[in-house]
């Protein structure tokens, strides 16, 4: 667990914390998600992937790693994520969300500072994340943070539903000296 001066703390998150996890999604998403997606696909996305067991199967079978924000025992937001996203060396973001009274406390961009130190302790060279095309504070919120869109993806999610999202990257390996050299001088 790693706590910092304003009583927040980061820790991994496991099977114990299902409930905390999908209360979090439950308040958020209706506000995040209210004004852009239908309310019933709104409904079927949060029994899809937040059901107990979709996010068992994530914890312990597709290798997502989860942190939980709290303060006080009270949790806040969470964010997950995968190493070697793709079999490349990029760590995929899977999830951010903190509950909307946090939102614009800095906390989104303490997890997002970790996650990127996390990255770089396992030689990932970016970090990457899909974002709902319309989720226009979401994407604001990454481009603050470094991130650049790259493409979109457009995913059948069952029931009808199609889901369009922004890929989103930011590099983390730099090379300085090319940007001093001239474009003739790289090689």
């Amino acid at each position: 667990m790693i706590s910092n001066n304003t009583g927040i703390e980061f820790k991994y998150a496991g099977l114990n914390d299902i409930e905390s996890i999908q209360q979090i999604v439950y308040t958020t998403w209706p506000v995040t998600f209210g004004d852009i997606m239908p309310e019933e696909q709104i409904r079927y996305m949060l029994g899809l992937i937040y059901n107990r067991q979709a996010l068992r199967h994530q914890m312990l079978e597709k290798g997502h790693q989860f942190i939980l924000v709290e303060k006080k025992d009270i949790p806040l937001g969470f964010t997950s994520f995968e190493l070697n996203y793709n079999s490349e060396p990029q760590l995929m973001i899977h999830k951010l969300y903190l509950l909307p009274s946090t939102q614009g406390m800095g906390i989104g961009t303490q997890l997002i500072q970790k996650l990127e130190k996390k990255a770089r302790d396992y030689a990932q060279l970016r970090l990457r994340l899909k974002v709902y095309f319309a989720n226009t504070k979401a994407i604001r919120f990454y481009e603050k943070n470094g991130f650049l869109k790259t493409g979109t993806e457009t995913s059948d999610i069952g029931n009808a539903y199609t889901i369009v999202d922004d890929v989103m990257i930011k590099e983390l390996v730099t090379m300085p000296w090319l940007k001093a050299l001239p474009n003739d001088q790289y090689w």
